[in-house]
């Protein structure tokens, strides 16, 4: 039998994983990786709460900020972070020496998570190692101020990290019934959270026949952008392969498989026992290509274990955030010759144009001129015709009864009432009524 030489490159196996929970959240992640005992796996918790230090079951532990903080943490302040992270530089530095790849777990929106992150990842990449972040942005009910300092701190890390995993608590919520106690809600997203953890972990060091380079999950969830895609399952028995994918494509950091048909980049990993068979693998995919967009770029891959107890894991990470998004086009500069309208979705620009003329006023009252006495109007189109103004009507005079002094009654006999000559016996508006002609 001839035997081939195996190439020398290092295996993904070799790699050094370090993983660091930061603040309170991070570090409740960071004991239920090593409660997991995910093997090959150094865990350190990094705090500037010395209380949340105390409690956790991590062999390694690094106070941060002790002078800046007195050990009783940010107080919700990333400018408190930051200054703390700049005072322990010097054992940042020494937590992420030596370490091929970096897993910074975090919640963010507080103190430590949204001051301290950042810059620990950038000290991690400087040293030379892979940095995976690994995030949780605030319920929607802590506030704006709090989801304004995540969104600060997201921005931040996607510029040090070469991966940013991030995940909704509003989402990561929806894995607990809403009547379950608020400690079992936390705990089902912290057992998400690390079993994320442990999937790339086994991704990495998985090999088999079909593994998944730390290259190409870097093409897939790299970028520039956070990725938030995450889904697991597991299945046994007859039916194990797709109960696995079923499982898998229910998760809330899904929505339900609608993210996984929005995400441009897609890995998919399948694991099981050695008895797991090419059949199976292909109904898993024939299933999920069911909501795989066409275009998405698709990275497998299979591996199977010594052990006939194991299930059938399903792994599916996608990126749904597109990094051109955010970037506008360069425009094409238009030709002189033919101005050009370029229409954005902000606002429309267009060429210039010549400022329209007034219109001529029109006279209030029809000028009686003839158009030979008005050269001026020969240069402008002939208005239209009107329609002639009807005849004006006659003015209607009110005639005035004729009242004329027949008889005077029982003053017959009598003499008149005259006064500078009128008879004053006679009504007035008869006597009057020549004058006011």
């Amino acid at each position: 039998m001839i035997a081939y030489p195996k190439s020398g490159t290092p295996a993904e196996s070799e790699l050094s994983v370090r993983l660091i929970g930061l603040g309170n959240a991070g570090v409740n992640l960071a004991d239920r990786v090593a409660m997991s005992g995910v093997d090959g796996v150094e865990v350190i918790a990094m705090n500037t709460d010395s209380q949340s230090l105390l409690s956790s079951i991590c062999q390694q532990k690094v106070t941060l900020g002790e002078k800046a903080t007195r050990g009783l943490g940010a107080g919700g302040d990333p400018d408190v972070g930051a200054e703390a992270a700049a005072e322990s530089r010097e054992e940042i530095q020494a937590a992420v020496e030596g370490a091929g790849l970096v897993f910074l777990c975090a919640g963010l929106g507080g103190g430590t998570g949204s001051g301290v992150a950042p810059l620990l990842a950038e000290a991690a990449r400087e040293a030379g190692a892979t940095v995976i972040v690994l995030v949780t942005t605030p319920f929607a009910f802590e506030g704006r101020r709090r989801n304004a300092q995540a969104a600060t701190a997201l921005e931040a890390l996607s510029r040090h990290a070469h991966v940013v995993l991030h995940f909704e608590n509003d989402r990561m919520s929806e894995l607990a019934s809403p009547h379950a106690g608020i400690g079992e809600t936390f705990a089902a997203s912290d057992n998400l959270l690390s079993g994320c953890v442990s999937s790339l972990v086994g991704i990495l060091r998985g090999g088999g026949p079909m593994p998944v380079r730390l290259s190409d999950l870097l093409a897939a969830l790299g970028g520039g952008t956070p990725a938030g895609a995450f889904g697991r399952g597991e299945g046994t028995g007859d039916n194990r392969a797709y109960d696995a994918v079923a499982r898998a494509l229910k998760s809330p950091l899904l929505d339900r498989g609608r993210l996984l048909r929005e995400s441009h980049s897609v890995v998919v990993h399948i694991s099981g026992p050695a008895s797991l068979t090419f059949a199976e693998v292909s109904a898993i995919m024939q299933e999920l290509g069911k909501h795989i967009a066409d275009d998405a770029r698709l990275f497998l891959g299979v591996a199977t274990q010594a052990g006939t107890t194991d299930p059938v894991c399903v792994t599916l990470l996608g990126n749904f955030e597109d990094p051109d998004a955010g970037a506008e086009p360069a425009a094409a500069p238009a030709p002189a010759s033919k101005p050009q309208t370029r229409t954005t979705a902000r606002e429309t620009r267009t060429a210039p144009v010549p400022a329209p003329q007034p219109e001529e006023s029109k006279p209030l009252f029809p000028e009686t001129e003839s158009e030979t006495e008005r050269p001026a109007a020969a240069a402008r189109p002939p208005a239209p015709a009107r329609e002639p103004k009807p005849a004006p009507q006659p003015k209607i005079k009110q005639e005035t009864l004729q009242f004329e002094s027949v008889a005077r009654g029982r003053f017959e006999k009598s003499e008149p009432t005259i006064v500078e000559g009128e008879d004053l016996d006679v009504p007035t508006f008869l006597r009057l009524r020549g004058k006011l002609k």
